[in-house]
């Protein structure tokens, strides 16, 4: 554009006042480049007061948002003390019934938990304000430096500078180590497994050349709790890829960023009873050595494993045990209650859990009915199989167990649907309900070719069972890539956002997906119908094949989640409180943040008007959003009592 310029402006090369034409000439050019930096600087401007404009709104949005939660927070805690104002106009509690709702303990902890996802939320916005009022600043800089003006220092010193999310960088020094969330610390697991590699390693080898069969018919009671800690070992691995991903499983699953678990310490826990688990089975097939029945060792171990999660007191990550028997609870009772995430999926888990679900009945089955216990003083236990029992229940229990997960998830949507009135949770149960007939004829076609069934009688079981299980697969497969995993919506047969890096990933998953449900529902059927050593080795490579589908449908299960909050623009977990707590005078509730607007405005001010002290969560703990010194002596002693206890 210059050297367009450059060729029309005219040089008279006759006229003797050359150098005055040169002086004009630079001077032309001179122009000329501050009329094209004006121009680029307006337009850069413009689009840097658009982008912090749409910063400074959603920055006030979210401290109005919480400037309001924590004036509720107040509330509450004002009413539950039982403590009014007085004459001066504001609400007081009196209510009998309203005192003891507030008294009750749940609540109480259900309060300080919203305290400290607050403040997780303050730590979030303060985190938002400050990257973002550094790129501002950087990006104003590097403008400067490439065009040799001050533009950005004028914009930044007018604009950046008396905005909402200007900061200063200074300390706070250990006022908030309490509510601090931590880095976990790393687990030391390398020697865990390398000692259950070598465990691993000897048991293959006394397997391989045990000489007696009926040695290791023992060594099946173990293949429940092998199942369980390959769950937890690809447990651990999905963690491991959530948190490099950037998928926030921890609000997800609605844990205490705090307290909870990470993918280290899953492994470990795996380790530690993959470690147990090849010492038990050593010990059994050495029971000879150690004067203890062959059949006792498998009792030993899962009775340990119950001991662990069972085990009331603060050791063995207690909290991560309550949490799990909390859940397992709320799934079992899922008619009576709302449904959240973490039940749903801990449900969906236990449709891959089934197996184990039958290997415990089969071991309670084995020690009650199979066991002569007036032998145990002689050292050998006698077979005793009741061939009433076998011939009654062999195929009518498995068939209950392997419907008992789906049931589950089966009654969550129907509490779904009954909460939100949505038809998609009746379509969800739809889904589950043809693993019902699924189950169902694949028991009756094994009890009808066990007693001999004509064989048009059989052959009509079959064929019912392949059309609902052709009908529960396709279902089943069509509900996973739309509904669980998100995908199938664009952007070649995937989505139009992507957690994972690489889109081959996904497809390599739905085709694995396919073929391993497939792989499923063979297995169901193969196992109504073991017979013999070889079919029941098959039947758990399945259930291997199966875990692994399950791992990897929780993988993109939770990143369909997460894009999820992300739209909805969540980042901390959501508390309700009772409705009579919560649903304070509306026009009280605005007296109060009006007060507190008041309070501000006439605070000495040291430097701008829109100024924002560095340390915000401890600027919105301390102050508690007060209007009067009653409020603000209450407040300061409910938030004490939360950071002490």
């Amino acid at each position: 554009m210059i050297n367009e310029l450059i060729k029309v402006i005219p040089i008279r090369e006759e006229s003797g006042d050359w150098r005055m034409e040169l002086i004009i000439y630079s001077f032309v050019i001179f122009l000329t480049l501050k009329l094209v930096n004006y121009l680029q600087a307006t337009v850069f401007f413009k689009r840097c007061d658009k982008e912090l404009i749409k910063v400074n709104n959603f920055y006030s949005e979210k401290l109005t948002e919480a400037n309001r939660r924590l004036a509720s927070f107040g509330l509450i805690a004002l009413d539950g003390s039982g403590q009014g104002q007085g004459g001066d106009g504001c609400v007081t509690a009196n209510s009998k019934a309203y005192k003891r709702t507030q008294r009750k303990k749940t609540e109480l902890c259900k309060l300080k938990m919203a305290v400290g996802e607050l403040y997780l939320g303050l730590v979030f916005l303060q985190s938002y304000q400050e990257l973002n009022y550094r790129g501002f600043c950087k990006i104003t800089k590097k403008y400067d430096a490439k065009f040799a003006c001050e533009y950005g220092l004028q914009w930044r010193t007018e604009k950046l500078d008396t905005s909402f999310i200007y900061t200063e960088r200074t300390r706070c020094g250990q006022m908030m180590v309490r509510l601090e969330v931590r880095i976990l610390l790393i687990a030391h697991i390398f020697f865990i497994f390398i000692l259950q590699w070598l465990a691993n390693a000897h048991l293959c080898v006394q397997v391989w050349n045990e000489p007696h069969l009926e040695h290791l018919k023992a060594l099946q009671l173990y293949r429940g709790s092998f199942l369980l800690i390959e769950f937890l070992f690809f447990m651990g691995l999905s963690m491991c890829c959530w948190g490099k991903s950037g998928i926030n499983q921890v609000l997800i699953f609605e844990l205490d960023p705090r307290q909870h678990l990470s993918h280290l310490h899953v492994l470990e826990v795996a380790g530690c009873l993959a470690v147990c688990w090849c010492a038990s089975v050593l010990a059994s097939l050495h029971s000879s050595l150690l004067s203890v029945p062959q059949q006792l060792h498998p009792l030993f171990f899962h009775s340990l494993l119950l001991l662990l999660l069972l085990n009331p007191t603060p050791t063995c990550h207690s909290r991560s045990r309550r949490w799990l028997l909390t859940v397992m609870w709320n799934v079992l009772t899922a008619a009576f209650r709302p449904v959240g995430f973490a039940e749903c999926w801990l449900a969906d888990q236990l449709n891959s859990l089934s197996p184990l679900i039958l290997s415990l009945w089969e071991m309670l089955c084995f020690y009650t009915a199979q066991i002569g216990w007036k032998d145990l003083q002689d050292g050998n236990f006698l077979y005793t199989v009741h061939s009433k029992y076998k011939h009654t229940y062999s195929k009518v229990v498995p068939c209950l167990i392997q419907c008992f997960p789906p049931w589950l998830r089966f009654t969550q949507c129907l509490r779904c649907f009954w909460d939100s009135g949505r038809t998609l949770h009746l379509l969800n149960a739809g889904k589950y309900s043809t693993v019902f007939l699924m189950v169902t004829f694949a028991g009756l076609y094994n009890i009808a070719k066990e007693r001999a069934a004509p064989p048009m009688e059989v052959n009509a079981y079959l064929y019912l069972w392949a059309v609902a299980t052709c009908l529960s697969v396709l279902v089943t497969i069509s509900w996973d890539l739309r509904m669980d995993w998100g995908l199938l919506q664009g952007n070649g047969l995937l989505k139009e956002e992507l957690v994972y890096s690489r889109e081959v990933y996904y497809y390599a998953a739905m085709l694995a997906d396919v073929l391993l449900r497939i792989s499923w529902a063979i297995n169901i059927l193969l196992f109504l119908r073991i017979t013999s050593v070889h079919l029941e080795s098959r039947t758990i490579l399945f259930q291997l094949y199966f875990f692994c589908r399950r791992s990897m449908w929780n993988l993109f299960r939770l990143e369909n989640e997460h894009l999820k909050n992300c739209e909805q623009c969540r980042a901390v977990r959501d508390f309700e409180f009772p409705s009579r707590t919560v649903n304070m005078p509306e026009q009280f509730l605005q007296e109060k943040l009006m007060d507190q607007d008041e309070l501000d405005n006439t605070e000495p001010n040291t430097s701008t008007s829109h100024h924002k002290p560095t340390c915000l969560p401890f600027r919105y703990l301390r102050k508690a959003s007060v209007s009067k010194m009653v409020i603000l002596q209450e407040r300061a002693k409910i938030v004490a009592f939360i950071l002490v206890h």
